[in-house]
């Protein structure tokens, strides 16, 4: 039984390892909007209007995300209830967030460490 144990181990973590693109720490770089409007928003970028809406719905409980080239990083883990004082500063801001990314069914996802206006 233990031997069998050990196996699996093994072969769960060969596989990490050999399996590119699962999970992995990186930097993102984009747009910090409420993801259900804040991902159409074109070249033009938000009004005022529509940035403060963006704030309550996501201070409501909405996702929030990080609209890069690639797409839309939705936020998950708990950094946007652990951090609600921040939302009204960087939304519509560009943002650069460090954290865990993946590619969860075609949904960009972030379980973001950090995240700071961007330079």
């Amino acid at each position: 039984m233990r031997t069998l144990l050990m196996l699996s181990i093994v072969a769960v973590c060969a596989t990490v390892l050999v399996v590119p693109g699962i999970a992995a720490e990186n930097t993102v770089t984009g747009l910090f909007v409420e993801a259900g409007c804040g991902s159409n928003l074109g070249d033009a970028g938000p009004s005022d209007e529509h940035v403060a809406c963006m704030v309550r719905c996501a201070r409501n409980g909405d996702p929030v995300g990080i609209l890069t080239d690639d797409g839309l990083y939705t936020i998950t883990g708990d950094w946007v209830e652990n951090n609600s004082d921040k939302i009204a500063q960087l939304m519509a801001q560009q943002v650069e967030a460090r954290g865990v990314t993946s590619d969860n069914g075609g949904q960009l996802v972030i379980d973001v460490s950090t995240i700071e206006l961007a330079k």
